[in-house]
């Protein structure tokens, strides 16, 4: 199981994220094989901070929604999980 956090204030940017991580959930657990749960935290940072399973893998918005896919596998593969 592979747990993606949204950490931030309540904003744009935040909700972007989530927006974009639900949009391409079924296809990351299709290719990793495993579960994948998703949840927003709300945060005193204006810029949302990306986590899975606990470790920070990313803060802002990324340009599109093609790097976060790439943020999110290299911290997937690279963790170990997978």
């Amino acid at each position: 199981m592979v747990k993606i956090t949204v950490r931030g204030q309540s904003n744009y940017s935040r909700y972007t994220i989530y927006s974009w991580i639900l949009e391409i959930k079924d296809i990351l657990e299709s290719e990793l094989g495993e579960e994948i749960i998703v949840e927003i935290v709300d945060d005193v940072n204006e810029d949302p901070e990306i986590l899975v399973n606990g470790i920070s893998v990313g803060m802002g918005l990324p340009g599109e929604e093609g790097y976060l896919i790439e943020i999110l596998k290299r911290a997937i593969y690279g963790s170990g999980i997978v």
